[in-house]
C-alpha cells in the first residue's frame, strides 16, 4: 500500500475511535477500496501523485465524522453499485442468449448467475486483493470468477457443463484488465483470442461440439457482448461510486 494512502487511512482511523473494532475496520477497509479505485483509475503509480490526489479530499478528522454519522451508508452504497454494475453483465449476456433462440428460462438463469454470482460477486470481492500488483490481481480474479461461475455450469438443457465456467474466468479477466486503460487493439483482439480459445477447448480437446463456420459470429458477437458489457458496468460503477466526502474540495 501507498505510504500516502497509509498515513491518510491512519488518522482517518484515529478519528474513529468512538467506533467498534470491527465497525472501524469496516469502513477503512470501504475507504481504502474506494480510494484505491480511483488512484486506478486515474492511472496513479507514484507516491507524490497519490500524495496530491489525498491532499485534494476531505480532510482525514472531517472525512472521519462522516463516515462515523454515515452508519453503513458506504458499503451499502458500494454494495448497491456492485448489483447494479453487475447485473448490467448479466442482462447483457442473457439479452443475447435470448436473441440467439435459447429458452426464456435459460436465458433468465444465465443472466442472473452471469450478473449476481459472476459480476457483483467480482466486484463485492474485489478489495481484498486490490494491494497486489497488476498481474497478480488478475490472476485472483480469473480464479475467484471462475469459481463463481460454477452457477453458469447448470443454464443448459442437459445438466452441468465445465465449459461454462470459462466465461466467468473471461469475465474476471475483462473486469481487471479493463479496470485501467487499454490499448484499442488488445480491446478489439480479446473477444477474438477467447472466441478461438472456446472452439479449440470444446471442438478440439474435448470433442463435445462440431466445429461449424456459422457458428462462429455468434460466439464473438456474444463475447464481444461480454466485452462491452463489462466496460459499461466498469463506468456505470466508478459514477455511481462517487460519493461527496471522497470528491475534491472546494476551493476557497
Amino acid at each position: 500500500m501507498s505510504r500516502a494512502l497509509e498515513a491518510y487511512l491512519a488518522q482517518v482511523g484515529s478519528g474513529l475511535k468512538g467506533l467498534t473494532r470491527r465497525r472501524r475496520l469496516t469502513l477503512l477497509r470501504e475507504l481504502e477500496a474506494h480510494l484505491m479505485d480511483e488512484a486506478e483509475a486515474r492511472g496513479i503509480e507514484s507516491e507524490s501523485a497519490m500524495s496530491t490526489m489525498l491532499a485534494e479530499k476531505e480532510h482525514p478528522s472531517l472525512l472521519a465524522e462522516e463516515l462515523a454519522a454515515g452508519e453503513g451508508q458506504d458499503a451499502n452504497h458500494r454494495s448497491g453499485t456492485a448489483l447494479a454494475a453487475g447485473m448490467i453483465i448479466g442482462m447483457a449476456t442473457g439479452g443475447h442468449m435470448w436473441f440467439e433462440g435459447w429458452r426464456w428460462y435459460i436465458c433468465l438463469a444465465f443472466a442472473a448467475a452471469q450478473g449476481l454470482a459472476v459480476g457483483a460477486g467480482y466486484f463485492w470481492a474485489r478489495r481484498h486483493w486490490l494491494s497486489l500488483n497488476p498481474w497478480s490481481r488478475t490472476a485472483v480474479a480469473v480464479l475467484i470468477t471462475s469459481l463463481l461461475s460454477i452457477p453458469l455450469g447448470f443454464t443448459t438443457h442437459f445438466g452441468f457443463k465445465p465449459t461454462r465456467l470459462l466465461y466467468g474466468a473471461y469475465t474476471g479477466f475483462l473486469l481487471e484488465r479493463h479496470s485501467q486503460e487499454r490499448p484499442l487493439w488488445q480491446t478489439l483482439l480479446e473477444p477474438v483470442l477467447f472466441t478461438a480459445l472456446m472452439f479449440i477447448i470444446e471442438a478440439g480437446f474435448l470433442g463435445r461440439v462440431r466445429f461449424q463456420w456459422w457458428k462462429v459470429p455468434l460466439e464473438l458477437s456474444f463475447n464481444a457482448t461480454l466485452l462491452v458489457s463489462v466496460m459499461l458496468a466498469l463506468k456505470l460503477r466508478r459514477v455511481l461510486a462517487e460519493r461527496w466526502v471522497l470528491t475534491p474540495q472546494e476551493q476557497g
